[in-house]
């Protein structure tokens, strides 16, 4: 059998005389970084689509985004909209929380036209006949320093005349 290596001390090191505590300082460190990513397995800090929708005489309303991100995912959100009634001048205005510490890299099929009204966006799209759908696509990242809740509501007019409404919350975890 080979020698005990100098330093060693066998009911020290070996045994753990003295040191059995520190073991359980071991083991929770472990269980509670497997906690941290059962929760991120199981969803908890985001990703995953969400579907909010509304429902009024004219028209309808569907979006399909994540309500939990991370900064530096890259996402969409799909907006459906679905005339009962012919909707003249489509307006989709988006609050001050789609833009806020994110990035827009691209709005598919591209609206007809773009502004902002006190912060919010406003998308144009146009004359969506009875009895159709328009798909609206918007391609975001999260800037990486964005960490916090803030509403993301969406609101479709034809022309003045609010339709729809969704309420809507935004968390983004670090």
């Amino acid at each position: 059998m080979a020698d005990i290596p100098d330093r060693i001390i066998i009911k020290r090191h070996l045994d753990l005389e003295g040191r059995r505590h520190q073991i359980w300082w071991r083991h929770a460190i472990v269980a509670l970084l497997a906690v941290f990513l059962a929760l991120g397995l199981a969803n908890v800090f985001g990703q995953a689509q969400s579907e909010t929708h509304a429902d009024s005489g004219p028209a309808s309303l569907q979006l399909n985004a994540p309500a939990r991100l991370r900064g530096g995912l890259i996402f969409t959100a799909r907006f459906t909209i679905t005339a009962h009634t012919d909707v003249e001048n489509a307006l989709l205005q988006l609050s001050p929380g789609w833009a806020d510490g994110m990035q827009i890299n691209t709005i598919e099929p591209s609206p007809l036209g773009e502004a902002s009204r006190n912060g919010d966006l406003l998308f144009t799209l146009g004359h969506i006949p009875a009895g159709q759908k328009h798909v609206l696509f918007m391609g975001f990242q999260v800037n990486p320093t964005n960490v916090g809740s803030r509403p993301v509501d969406v609101t479709l007019y034809d022309g003045g005349k609010q339709l729809v409404h969704l309420d809507r919350t935004l968390t983004v975890f670090p």
